[in-house]
């Protein structure tokens, strides 16, 4: 069924992208989820939700990302007001 005024817009893989790559949206979000901790390995999963003309889109991973932690750089917050150290 089309709009009030136009019909709606189809959206596409193509058209997604476009949307993303010229920031079209009204609003975005980003989420990682760690899934699993294994040996030296985090399994995440990325997710973006964001609003164009009134419709939400979501765009997921297909497959969990394998990162090494050893990627990773940690520090030591304290107490949270600043850092105190590097943790190697």
């Amino acid at each position: 069924m089309d709009g009030f005024l136009a019909p709606k817009e189809t959206l596409t893989r193509k058209r997604v992208e476009e949307i993303l790559r010229e920031k079209q949206y009204s609003y975005f979000e980003q989420k990682v989820t760690l899934l699993e901790f294994r040996d030296d390995s985090l399994l995440l999963k990325i997710s973006f939700l964001m609003k164009y003309n009134n419709r939400m889109i979501v765009i997921e991973e297909k497959e969990p990302i394998v990162l090494s932690f050893s990627d990773f750089k940690v520090e030591d917050w304290g107490d949270g007001i600043r850092k105190i150290a590097d943790v190697e």
